[in-house]
């Protein structure tokens, strides 16, 4: 009788399984780990007052709210599930998608059926979303658009006034806009300064004895206001008197 030969299996193809089957069970551990660490930060919860949680991560973890709240939103999603084995199969990542409600219901469901046979991640999850995406209307809704114009363009008529202002002569230009006179910024800051105190006016005067301004700084801007009341008094019968214009010049000065 003849001995069957063995058929040696090359050491670098064992070897290259040996390690992919690692990796696929490091990369679920990966999976089960958030959904752990969701779950212990859940229970955390019910042992903290409301507003320490998050200076409790931040006591005992080198983890941003945002992620904790990952963990915890990807746990709280697997636990409506009643078959929970195959979220193993999910990234991370797409796992964190999928609690947060970034797909609608056929994407989802297309997804999570795919994890039932395999694991999906990044690519196998944008493979899914691009397979089921719909059509893009707008592009045939636009050329049947175009069609129609051309077609009603072609029927239309052209309309005599049109034709008549396209032959003629150009328009008149209108004339320019006249230009407007520089801003006065010291009559800008004065009726702002004026608007301010009548406003303070409503107040009691008491309350504004600890000014850092002095009797007589009050007393000259009171003069001031008096002089710009004259001449404004003046100019409404006459040009200004050149003694109270170059009074209220001083007191600007």
């Amino acid at each position: 009788m003849k001995k069957t030969k063995k058929i040696k299996v090359p050491q670098r193809r064992t070897e290259l399984d040996r390690i992919a089957a690692r990796v696929r069970t490091a990369l679920r551990n990966r999976t089960k780990n958030v959904i752990e660490i969701g779950k212990l930060l859940i229970e955390s919860r019910k042992h903290l007052e409301h507003g320490e949680w998050l200076a409790w991560l931040a006591e005992n973890f080198d983890l941003s709210p945002r992620t904790a709240q990952r963990y915890v939103a990807a746990t709280e999603y697997v636990a409506k599930s009643d078959t929970v084995s195959y979220f193993a199969n999910l990234s991370a990542s797409v796992l964190y998608r999928l609690a947060e409600g970034d797909f609608d219901d056929r994407v989802e469901a297309a997804i999570l059926a795919a994890a039932r046979k395999r694991r999906v991640d990044e690519d196998a999850m944008w493979a899914i979303c691009e397979r089921l995406a719909p059509p893009d209307d707008d592009v045939v809704d636009d050329a049947d658009d175009d069609d129609d114009d051309t077609a009603d363009h072609a029927e239309e008529a052209p309309d005599p006034e049109i034709v008549a202002i396209l032959d003629g002569p150009p328009p008149a230009v209108p004339p320019p806009a006249p230009i407007p006179p520089p801003t006065d910024f010291a009559l800008r800051d004065f009726d702002q300064a004026i608007s301010v105190l009548k406003r303070l006016m409503t107040k009691l005067s008491a309350q504004f004895v600890s000014s850092i301004h002095s009797g007589d700084d009050l007393e000259s801007v009171a003069r001031f206001i008096r002089d710009v009341t004259k001449t404004k008094a003046a100019n409404a019968n006459g040009p200004p008197r050149c003694g109270a214009k170059q009074r209220i010049q001083e007191q600007g000065e």
